[in-house]
């Protein structure tokens, strides 16, 4: 045997030798760490992305009410009465003098607004605060639209129909 033989022979026992003693952890152990962290990131980062693609595209409810909603007779909105019909997601507002209809739908960011328990008639958005008049003019913001007047229909025998 050669004397470079023999060298050769010695460095590849104690490289055998060294990994068989080094505490290091194996590789496919710190792959996997590895992918486990990069995976939480990312789906970190698509939940945040994700949410803040709902906040920003907000739209509000996505149905719509039926085109024709048939409210009732004129007799089951007595004047002064607001009476919050399903069907057409509209207020009837009897003043006493006539009859009209608004859309629930705050301008805002589409929330449906309620009717305010308070001395003074009107609505209010529970969402945001907006503050609607019994006429839909907006008497408090974020809302800066007033809400939409809905077409009314008294027909000859005295039915109300709401055109959405």
């Amino acid at each position: 045997m050669a004397i470079g033989d023999e060298s050769n022979r010695q460095s590849l026992i104690s490289i055998k030798y060294m990994n068989e003693n080094t505490n290091a952890p194996n590789a496919s152990r710190r792959r996997f760490l590895a992918l486990l962290t990069h995976g939480g990131w990312v789906a970190a980062m698509g939940v945040l992305v994700y949410q803040m693609g709902r906040f920003l595209g907000a739209r509000g409810l996505q149905t719509s009410p039926a085109p024709l909603v048939e409210a009732g007779m004129v007799s089951d909105f007595p004047p002064g009465s607001t009476t919050y019909i399903g069907a057409a997601r509209a207020w009837l507002v009897n003043d006493g003098e006539r009859l009209t209809a608004l859309d629930a739908v705050c301008t805002h960011l589409g929330c449906l607004v309620q009717e305010r328990e308070t001395a003074v008639s009107g609505f209010h958005c529970p969402c945001h605060g907006s503050e609607f008049g019994a006429d839909g003019e907006v008497e408090r913001g974020p809302a800066a639209w007033p809400l939409r007047s809905l077409f009314i229909e008294v027909t000859p025998d005295d039915r109300v129909i709401i055109h959405g």
